[in-house]
């Protein structure tokens, strides 16, 4: 049964979109993946050196380096969430054959762990395992020590497939856990808990106390159980049915009854809250909300304008990129039938343009917080406001014309590139590298606040003008309509 499940998945895999998308794109991810495994495989490989020179007293590097696990497993748990795609077999398919459903769920969890994101933790453990610890503790202790982390590996891997699923069905068990670790890293900023000396205190038994690897095994199959009852719970076809009819129900009351524009506004919103993909754009972009503070905590960056410019632009436009460069695509599975109806084209767009506006300020008022790091932040996230809602929104209009690639909304964004051509890429330009280069023109005098002031400017021509753009946008649309709805039949 295994060997048939095994078979059917592997075919599964190779008819996949991903190797139906141009060479360009499949080059790209394979230098992008190779950059991760180098990236990561140098960090392992030198770490003890790195450690060694920011703690020359230390008797110890692993006592140290087990202080810092805790806070890379919260890392790798968030970015699993959000961007470790869900292994998934047709389930629906096999609940009508006389197959056992506990043989089915077995092979989704088990067949999960081949996963790019677990080969990447352990260009850390391998490492680290063979240069440090049998020097420390002894080489029986390092194969030991392996074991452990390979259960604390996997644990992380199960819970973040867990949150992910739950999220779907019971979205306040997700928020429960999602508070309680926010709570315990907000408690670690505030002084109150030292999340380092927890970790110690944790991880590392496994190389003190070899028979402390119970404890990670034993976590990693009580984390299995719960995803295996889970799922079992929902291998029935009446789970499927309802969760179909539930995503049917939510409404726009308040945009539906302002006209034609505030029905196409109440539209677009209804595709995004009731699609998987576009509700993983959505999600993505809440949580990008905290990316400055990447940046803004660094002594590094915190004065550096023009990185904090790259953060601006990204945080408070990050929906408005990532929705905006799919705009018409989106509606692919029935362009046809938009091609048909009497709509007007310009409310079309303009629902579109103040869908995007109103994802722009959302992102703003939460970025508004970073005024905490100095006044320098409002200015430079105004700016960025200002320039996305009147350029960028406009670049982004005028470029959703040339992308005649289909998509499927029921699947999700992670490593998911479908629709996604060379005009993605392209785009980047206008979008980040030139908002760049006017204001380091300024920048590089010793002026940032007359470039921050060019580019608010810039922005407010735009928005004064945005019908102007608009029109041209849909002179464009017009003129490749049905170029594009040949390319959107083009099902993958």
């Amino acid at each position: 049964m295994y060997s048939q499940l095994i078979k059917q998945r592997w075919l599964q895999v190779f008819r996949s979109t991903y190797f139906r998308q141009g060479w360009g794109v499949k080059i790209l991810m394979a230098l992008l993946a190779l950059y991760f495994l180098v990236s990561f495989g140098a960090l392992g490989f030198f770490m003890k050196e790195l450690l060694s020179k920011a703690f020359a007293d230390a008797p110890k590097l692993t006592p140290i380096f087990s202080g810092g696990i805790l806070f890379y497993l919260l890392a790798d748990l968030v970015i699993r969430f959000f961007l470790q795609d869900l292994s998934v077999i047709s389930v629906q398919h096999y609940l009508t054959l006389p197959i056992s459903k506990k043989k089915i769920i077995h092979f989704l969890l088990q067949g999960s762990v081949f996963s790019f994101f677990n080969l990447l933790p352990l260009l850390f453990i391998v490492p680290w395992a063979f240069r440090v610890i049998p020097g420390e503790y002894g080489l029986d202790v390092a194969l030991v020590w392996i074991a452990g982390m390979l259960g604390v590996m996997l644990s992380n891997h199960f819970l973040a497939i867990y949150l992910k699923r739950i999220l779907a069905v019971k979205a306040t068990v997700f928020w429960a856990i999602a508070l309680v670790f926010g709570a315990g890293y907000a408690a670690h900023y505030l002084g109150y808990i030292a999340l380092d000396e927890i970790s110690q205190a944790i991880y590392l038994p496994l190389a003190t106390q070899p028979i402390a690897i119970l404890w990670p095994l034993l976590l990693m199959l009580i984390i299995y159980f719960v995803n295996y009852r889970f799922l079992l719970g929902m291998t029935h076809l009446d789970r499927w049915r309802t969760k179909a009819k539930e995503a049917s129900s939510l409404r726009f009351s308040f945009l539906e009854n302002r006209g034609a524009l505030g029905l196409m506004m109440a539209n677009e919103l209804k595709l995004i809250t009731r699609n998987r993909r576009t509700k993983t754009a959505l999600y993505l972009s809440a949580f990008f909300a905290l990316y400055g503070l990447i940046f803004y905590t660094q002594e590094a960056y915190k004065d550096n304008y023009v990185w904090l410019m790259f953060v601006g632009i990204f945080m408070t436009g990050i929906f408005m990129i990532n929705y905006g460069q799919f705009l018409v695509s989106w509606e692919s599975a029935y362009f046809d039938g938009i091609l048909t109806r009497a709509y007007s084209m310009e409310e079309f767009y303009r629902a579109k343009y103040y869908l995007m506006v109103m994802s722009c300020v959302i992102m703003y008022l939460l970025t508004l917080p970073y005024i905490y790091f100095g006044i320098h932040a409002l200015y430079i996230n105004t700016a960025t406001l200002l320039y996305n809602i009147g350029i960028n929104t406009a670049v982004l209009l005028y470029a959703s014309t040339y992308n005649k690639k289909a998509i499927d909304l029921s699947k999700g964004s992670a490593f998911n590139y479908q629709g996604t051509g060379a005009a993605q890429f392209v785009i980047v330009i206008p979008l980040m590298v030139v908002p760049l280069l006017v204001f380091q023109a300024f920048n590089v005098f010793g002026e940032p606040y007359w470039g921050l002031a060019l580019l608010s400017v810039l922005g407010l021509g735009g928005i004064l003008s945005h019908r102007l753009f608009i029109r041209q946008t849909i002179i464009n649309f017009k003129e490749k309509k049905y170029i594009n709805a040949a390319g959107y039949r083009q099902h993958d």
